[in-house]
């Protein structure tokens, strides 16, 4: 007999724990909020293409910081459809070791700044709940953008010490990926997210880049333009915080 009462206690939890996450959310909620996220690690590879002929490839490390506002809408109770503006601000230094044309060595160090601006959609699926404060989802994503920057940068030669600056221009770039996450529950529908995820960034830009070098034993500076289209390829490991408010649709 408690068999059977221990039974139906545990089967009337459960159905209310199904029912009231069921009842969470509904088809027709708009999901409210903004996201903040960093790039811990990424690696580049990046593609230089002179206008002088000269070509370079080069490794580069990066950090991003990004954050934007976010709307959803409930497609079902779990499949939310939605869009992320975002305004991201992008560091990354890049260090190169080149062979020029008559054999000699050289190294430049390249640091670059950028602000973009970028919208895309995402997608998002809550797959399981643990006592309906805490609702665990996949989620996938991508975006394009545009923006500016500068550049400034120091290298070494055989018989020469540079230092360079310039603008960026002609910027655009695109980013798709996916994460796995968790949405916590402060009240019935304010909610933190936490996420853990792998993103691929594509940056096309065009570089205006003035150079001074000093020769090492007369003194004479030199200066000169070296313009370059660069296209980067970035794949990093992200991890995202964001706020959202779950309103009835």
């Amino acid at each position: 007999m408690k068999k059977i009462k221990l039974f139906a206690i545990a089967s009337t939890v459960l159905t209310c724990t199904a029912f009231q996450a069921d009842a969470q959310f509904t088809k027709g909620t708009l999901m409210l909020g903004t996201t903040i996220g960093t790039t811990g690690y990424s690696s580049a590879n990046s593609d230089y293409n002179y206008d002088a002929g000269e070509l370079r490839n080069t490794g580069t490390n990066a950090f991003t910081f990004s954050v934007g506002p976010q709307i959803g809408i409930f497609l079902s109770p779990r499949l939310v459809l939605g869009a992320t503006p975002a305004f991201s601000i992008n560091t990354s230094q890049a260090t190169n070791n080149i062979t020029n044309t008559n054999n000699t060595a050289s190294a430049t160090t390249t640091n670059t700044t950028t602000t973009t601006v970028s919208i895309g959609p995402y997608v998002r699926y809550y797959f399981s709940n643990l006592a309906t404060t805490n609702w665990f989802y996949g989620q996938i994503n991508g975006a394009a953008g545009t923006g500016s920057g500068s550049t400034t940068g120091t290298s070494t030669g055989t018989n020469s010490l540079g230092s360079s600056n310039g603008k960026v221009s002609n910027i655009f770039t695109w980013n798709a990926g996916g994460s796995i996450g968790m949405t916590h529950f402060f009240y019935k529908r304010i909610g933190m997210d936490v996420a853990i995820g792998f993103n691929h960034t594509h940056l096309h830009n065009y570089d205006t880049n003035n150079t001074n070098l000093t020769n090492k034993t007369t003194g004479i500076v030199t200066e000169s333009t070296n313009n370059y289209t660069l296209d980067t390829g970035i794949n990093g490991v992200t991890f995202g915080v964001g706020f959202h408010w779950f309103l009835k649709g």
